[in-house]
C-alpha cells in the first residue's frame, strides 16, 4: 500500500458493503448544532449533497451547472460555476429557506 495515498482510497475485500460517512461534526455536539433547517430542524452531515440546477423553487433564474456537493462546506456557494444560492432547500422536508437561515447563531456564552 503505497503510504502516500489516503487509507480511504483503499478498498479491502473483507470490508462490509455498507459504507457510513461520519459527519464533520459528531451528532449533539455545539459544531453538529449550528446549521439546521430553519422549518424542521434536521441537521445535514458531511455527506449530505445538493446539487446546482435551475428548478421550481425560489432562487432567481441563472445558468446552473448541474455540479452535486455540500453546500454547507462553501457557504452556498456552488464550487462548479460559483453561483451564490441564496436559498436551499432541505433534503428532509424539501422545503425552501434563505441560506443564511440554516446558520444558527452561537449561544450566548460563546460569544
Amino acid at each position: 500500500m503505497d503510504a502516500t495515498l489516503p487509507w480511504f482510497l483503499f478498498k479491502k475485500a473483507d470490508a462490509p458493503k455498507k459504507i457510513v460517512k461520519e459527519s464533520a461534526a459528531p451528532a449533539g455536539s455545539e459544531a453538529a448544532r449550528r446549521i439546521r433547517c430553519p422549518r424542521c430542524q434536521w441537521q445535514p452531515d458531511a455527506s449530505s449533497r445538493w446539487e446546482c440546477w435551475g428548478g421550481d423553487g425560489p432562487e432567481p433564474p441563472f445558468n446552473a451547472c448541474g455540479t452535486s456537493w455540500n453546500t454547507f462546506a462553501t457557504g452556498g456557494r456552488c464550487p462548479g460555476c460559483s453561483h451564490q444560492w441564496q436559498w436551499t432547500s432541505c433534503l428532509r422536508c424539501d422545503e425552501w429557506s434563505p441560506h443564511l437561515d440554516w446558520y444558527e447563531n452561537a449561544p450566548a456564552d460563546n460569544r
